[in-house]
């Protein structure tokens, strides 16, 4: 047999070891991560997420509220107006806070094109505080307004703020860096945080099963070769 033949014969045992292996090296499911549709952005103080799926401004402000059991009225940072009924004498809150609590959403799309169950994100998302800059406030609102912390507030003192004083913050929901989808029959579901050492494990099995085959067809391509030689040599 020429060399060339004894070649292609290799060259065919190789394809079949290929075919024998379960595509190389298997890897683990890890999921996907969906995308914001678009950037959220509050239109009146221009507090945005480019990360998030929902925008979130809470609102509140320092009202007197009246202390049950007697002892007087105190002061409380609430979320909506309080009523003035059993307040005392000069301890009248507004009728409704000046700015109104917010909240806006976005699509969160994943690599297929559908969308996340609304239920999916909430489930597996976290609100994370954004720091407003009271510079980037439009000038009617600057003036008004200041940085402290997390919030704006309208208190020229933040530490000491006074009846009618509003604080204002924001917050993002968005995904934690471990948080994936894997595609399901129902949708996409949140990816197992075991399902990497699970799969990884599987694959490491699958590959040490499907070596035998490799060998198999490595011990016969040597014989063969082996075959050959001794019969060129008779020859």
């Amino acid at each position: 047999m020429s060399p060339r033949l004894v070649a292609r014969v290799a060259m065919m045992g190789v394809l079949v070891c290929a075919a024998w292996l379960p595509g190389g090296v298997l890897k683990a499911q890890e999921g996907e991560r969906p995308v914001p549709a678009e950037v959220l952005r509050d239109p009146e103080f221009g507090v945005e997420t480019r990360q998030g799926f929902a925008l979130r401004r809470e609102v509140q402000m320092l009202q007197w509220v009246p202390r049950t059991g007697g002892g007087g009225d105190r002061l409380e940072w609430r979320d909506a107006a309080v009523a003035g009924d059993g307040l005392a004498a000069g301890h009248q809150n507004p009728a409704a806070l000046p700015v109104a609590a917010m909240l806006w959403r976005t699509d969160a799309r994943m690599p297929d094109g559908r969308e996340l169950a609304p239920a999916q994100l909430l489930a597996s998302g976290e609100w994370r505080l954004l720091s407003p800059d009271a510079a980037a406030l439009p000038p009617n609102l600057a003036a008004t307004f200041q940085s402290s912390g997390e919030v704006l507030t309208t208190a020229a003192d933040p530490d000491h703020p006074e009846a009618g004083d509003l604080r204002l913050r924001w917050s993002a929901l968005v995904l934690p860096p471990h948080a994936a989808f894997v595609p399901g029959a129902d949708g996409w579901a949140p990816a197992r945080p075991d399902a990497g050492a699970g799969a990884a494990s599987s694959g490491d099995s699958m590959q040490r099963s499907a070596r035998w085959p490799y060998w198999l067809a490595a011990i016969l391509l040597l014989a063969l070769v082996a075959v050959l030689a001794a019969r060129r040599r008779a020859s």
